[in-house]
């Protein structure tokens, strides 16, 4: 079984195209510096050139289902050079991204991370086609490469498609090619203006993107039916343990939050706590079920969000710290099949000792800001 095949045996992952888009966006906007104006113009090129090729390449791809199609292997417009524009244009926006918000080497961090995802995506369409159409379409791989950009274009196959803007507009082109270009022009008002995010706390910012990642980590990524135990997955939860410890011991972590920030997290903490809390009890539980299916897709991610709730209550990033990454550590463990987490059982009982717990944990956190 070649390397692929043990991934996809091993975990499931949800939405894997986008999460990681979605945390480089946020750590720029949390993390940006100023770049120079070399940085800048490059950026603003990258992420123009990066949404026209985009917007191209929407023109050509049609939405209507594959049973609704003629299986013929058309190749027009961008697929003429590339046979991936959509994912290219991607990495090139999100590297126009990295510059102009100042952080160049960070996007060294991110590459790999992202560049696997679309090489998982993209081997399975390509294994998809090439089941498809056979040797034709062995043949346009030869001719047209994965991820280069040739200028010479290759031989137009199949239909005579030329771009269509009707075809862009079905494909939400207008609305995605308008939304990047506003964050572009976002990270050039920073350019000019500075960035106001800077005035938080370095490790209040890291927080709130750590809070986020995990949540998508435990939401979209855990095991499948059947598979064994992982030892790697356990040194997995092993490692992140220790890295918790250490950041609990030695950054300046356990400063008591006080004035708004301690009531906004106060607040937050017990609409957290007291969800999950009341979802024990039978009879909220069934007023709330489908909503909570929403939201709730997973026992992991019912605990976090428990674990997230009594953490916020702490008014200490200490405390945020502890409740998220034993969520993490739980997660990890569930994956590697050392772990079985269940749902928080339903009874009154249970109800009664979790309300009573927030409740008190609550009440603490509220009396400790008038002392």
């Amino acid at each position: 079984m070649d390397e692929q095949s043990v991934y996809a045996n091993r975990i499931h992952v949800r939405k894997d195209k986008t999460n990681p888009r979605r945390l480089a966006v946020l750590t720029l906007l949390l993390f940006s510096s100023t770049p120079g104006q070399p940085l800048l113009l490059a950026g603003i090129v990258f992420t123009v050139a990066a949404v026209t090729l985009h917007g191209w390449a929407a023109g050509f791809l049609a939405r209507a289902g594959y049973a609704e199609r003629e299986k013929i292997l058309t190749v027009r417009g961008p697929y003429r050079h590339n046979r991936n524009p959509y994912y290219l244009a991607q990495l090139t926006m999100d590297l126009g991204f990295f510059l102009l918000a100042g952080q160049p080497l960070l996007f060294l961090f991110y590459f790999p991370i992202i560049f696997t995802v679309y090489q998982r995506w993209v081997a399975t369409e390509e294994k998809f086609l090439e089941a498809e159409f056979g040797n034709e379409y062995l043949v346009l791989m030869r001719e047209v490469p994965r991820w280069g950009f040739q200028l010479s274009p290759a031989p137009a196959r199949g239909s005579d498609l030329a771009f269509q803007w009707s075809t862009y507009l079905i494909n939400h082109e207008l609305a995605r090619s308008v939304s990047h270009i506003c964050l572009m022009l976002v990270f050039v008002l920073l350019f000019v203006f500075g960035n106001p995010l800077a005035q938080i706390d370095f490790w209040l910012r890291l927080t709130l993107l750590k809070v986020i990642a995990v949540w998508l980590i435990v939401r979209d990524v855990y095991a499948i039916d059947g598979v064994d135990q992982s030892i790697a997955w356990s040194l997995v939860a092993l490692g992140v343990a220790v890295l918790a410890m250490v950041f609990l011991t030695s950054a300046p972590v356990w400063q008591p939050w006080s004035g708004a920030g301690a009531w906004t997290a106060i607040a937050i903490g017990l609409y957290c706590s007291l969800a999950v809390t009341l979802s024990v009890f039978p009879g909220f539980s069934r007023a709330s079920s489908e909503r909570k299916r929403k939201f709730v897709t997973r026992p992991i991610c019912q605990w976090y969000i428990l674990a997230l709730g009594l953490g916020l209550l702490s008014c200490t990033l200490g405390g945020l710290w502890i409740g998220v990454m034993s969520s993490l550590v739980a997660w990890a463990l569930t994956i590697a099949r050392c772990l079985s987490v269940k749902m928080i059982p339903q009874g009154v009982p249970i109800g009664i000792f979790l309300l009573g717990l927030v409740t008190a944990t609550g009440s603490f956190a509220v009396l400790r800001q008038f002392d």
